[in-house]
């Protein structure tokens, strides 16, 4: 197995400072910032800020796997005694999002060396919600994951540690933990309990968190409102705004009816900037509302779809003008929009101000053998890739999954600028990246969601996925370029579908790797086809899990389970479980073979090998 080059540990303390990131620096001097914890809070919910690109990197700590492989959870080589060190970070910074999958232990964040921990307290308890101020909504439970995003800002120095919770503790440190930094200029420490003036702002900002939906506050300045109904026929387009000066688009709502049943996908959204020749955003409608399968209602503070209504309140300037325009591409169906725009018409559009851009692709990945040591993410699936000056601000994900065990262990991986693996931003597995854990659970933050999990047992995951996230306060500047990347399966291992729709901004004369795509290629199985589709997956499928278990069971004598076999042979074991009524697995054999598992699993990993082996032994006699 190859090591991460020693690079990885810049990662994990102080960032490296480019003469670019000084001049940054230099601007918010300049700009005369106030960098304390209330403006902090203030990027949670001005979203006309992710449009000013001058910004200093954005870094990530994380449990991942330095070999390239899958073992994403824990990192014995940062723990000491009874002390696991997640991260030691060198200031002026702060901490914009601290994330767990399995929290455990007793946490504690020191701040500037001071003589006892800013925050001491049961890890569990603190992901809960259970100390003023990290509560509900800026932290708490989604799905099966934990997120906290209120900030936590240092001038000289943070650690966030876990000290080992009691012996009889399977995990006594917990496991797959992230944290997402920025390194500023002067910036002025957490202070708790808050000061008045942070108070107030966590209090405003944490009534958005907790009811999103209405539009956030943005700069200020005097709006105008555009109200415009269209009918657009089959293979027509239609316009929904055409603005002629410059101004700052705060509001896009917009209701779309059509009896055409793939009209999410045949309906494309295009929004050109300033007289441009290429749209600098091109998606699906449904796509583009995070909706690409089917229609599900949801709110959170960039976008939505309430009451029947999509609403977008991310900020879109135009230095000279904006045309946002409806393709019909429905075969025979009219097409009904009903849109309302609000806006801020200025004089000129700051310096460093980036347009809005959102696009849309669509991949069938061939699965590659990476014999489990993924070190390039060459083979990675590409959310984004843009050359520029610019911010990466979200993405949504939909993978309409061709297996029927779970398919989201891969790694997302972001490189910006002269990055070279491992990147700045290094994720432990699919569902932390859309802050959920434990496989996809329907739920929502008020910044990512998973709108649909897959369909649920037999064959479990199966079918369409679609999750969605935006990074606010943690949003990932670039200079130069940007890749925006996630793992298709663990290390890349699996063929299927996967579309997206990225968000970012960039200044004028940047470019990116999109094409567009005819209709026929973005059309997706419809909400009413897909337990069929999953009952004829089953089907064709039971003959090769038998022939692979066979196989398996005569090849034992030869290639024994080791560490290296184990993980797959545990997945196709799952599988067989899950499928046991479909393989007419007797119920009784069935609890026996589930019970001598589970037994196994609680002794050390090199002893479970042999009763891993006999149990495919007797599989293969029982089918």
């Amino acid at each position: 197995m190859k090591t991460a080059p020693s690079r990885s540990r810049l990662c994990y303390g102080t960032a490296r400072i480019s003469k670019r990131s000084l001049v940054i620096f230099a601007v918010y001097a300049l700009q005369g910032a106030s960098l304390d914890t209330a403006s902090f809070l203030r990027d949670l919910v001005q979203l006309d800020r992710l449009a000013m690109v001058d910004d200093p990197p954005v870094r990530m700590v994380s449990t991942w796997d330095p070999t390239g492989g899958n073992a994403d959870g824990f990192r014995p080589e940062w723990v000491k005694g009874n002390v696991y060190t997640i991260a030691d970070l060198t200031g002026p910074g702060v901490i914009r999002r601290f994330y767990s999958a399995r929290p455990a232990g007793l946490l504690r964040i020191w701040v500037d060396g001071g003589s006892k921990p800013l925050v001491q307290i049961a890890c569990e308890d603190f992901f809960n919600g259970r100390l003023e101020p990290f509560t509900t909504a800026l932290t708490g439970p989604m799905g099966g994951g934990f997120y906290s995003f209120f900030p936590i800002a240092f001038s000289r120095s943070l650690r966030i540690e876990i000290v080992a919770a009691p012996k009889d503790s399977g995990e006594p440190f917990g496991g797959y933990y992230q944290v997402t930094w920025q390194k500023l200029p002067d910036v002025e420490s957490l202070r708790l309990p808050l000061t008045a003036k942070a108070s107030a702002e966590w209090e405003r900002v944490a009534g958005i968190w907790r009811n999103p939906g209405a539009p956030p506050p943005n700069s200020g300045g005097p709006s105008t409102q555009v109200l415009h109904k269209v009918t657009i026929a089959p293979g027509e387009t239609g316009v929904l705004a055409s603005l002629d000066r410059a101004g700052i688009i705060d509001e896009f709502h917009v209701k779309i009816e059509s009896a055409d049943p793939h009209h999410l996908r045949r309906t494309m959204l295009e929004i050109r900037w300033d007289q441009q020749e290429h749209p600098a955003v091109q998606a699906p409608i449904g796509d583009f509302f995070g909706n690409g399968f089917s229609r599900a209602p949801f709110r959170t503070v960039p976008i939505g779809l309430s009451d029947g209504v999509y609403y977008s309140y991310l900020a879109m300037p135009f230095a000279s003008g904006a045309r946002i325009q409806l393709r019909n591409d429905s075969e025979s169906h009219p097409l009904m929009a009903d849109c309302r725009i609000r806006y801020r018409p200025v004089d000129a559009l700051p310096s460093g101000m980036g347009r809005f851009h959102a696009k849309w692709r669509r991949e069938v990945l061939s699965g590659v053998e990476l014999h489990e040591s993924n070190v390039t993410g060459a083979y990675n699936y590409s959310i984004l890739e843009a050359q520029g000056k610019g911010r990466y601000i979200g993405a949504n994900l939909n993978v309409y999954n061709r297996h029927l065990m779970w398919w989201g262990e891969g790694d997302p991986m972001i490189f910006t600028d002269s990055d070279t693996w491992p990147p700045s931003l290094h994720g432990t597995g699919t569902e932390e990246y859309f802050n959920d854990a434990w496989g996809f659970h329907t739920s929502l933050s008020p910044v990512s969601g998973v709108l649909l999990a897959g369909l649920s047992a037999p064959g479990r995951c199966f079918g369409p996925n679609a999750v969605f996230t935006f990074h606010l306060a943690d949003s990932i500047p670039f200079q130069e370029k940007v890749r925006v990347t996630i793992e298709h399966g663990t290390e890349n291992n699996l063929t299927n579908d996967y579309s997206s729709t990225a968000y970012w901004y960039a200044l004028p004369g940047s470019r990116d790797f999109f094409t567009a795509r005819p209709v026929a290629d973005r059309l997706a199985p419809l909400p009413d086809t897909w337990e069929k589709l999953r009952e004829d997956r089953i089907a064709e499928f039971l003959p090769e899990l038998r022939r692979q278990v066979k196989e398996l069971a005569a090849s034992l004598d030869r290639f024994p389970t080791n560490a290296y076999r184990h993980p797959r042979r545990v997945r196709v074991l799952r599988l067989v479980f899950q499928l046991a009524a479909q393989l007419r697995l007797d119920p009784a054999e069935l609890k026996r073979l589930e019970g001598r598992m589970n037994e196994a699993r609680r002794q050390p990993l090199e002893s479970r090998f042999p009763v891993f082996d006999s149990i495919w032994r007797d599989l293969a006699k029982i089918l």
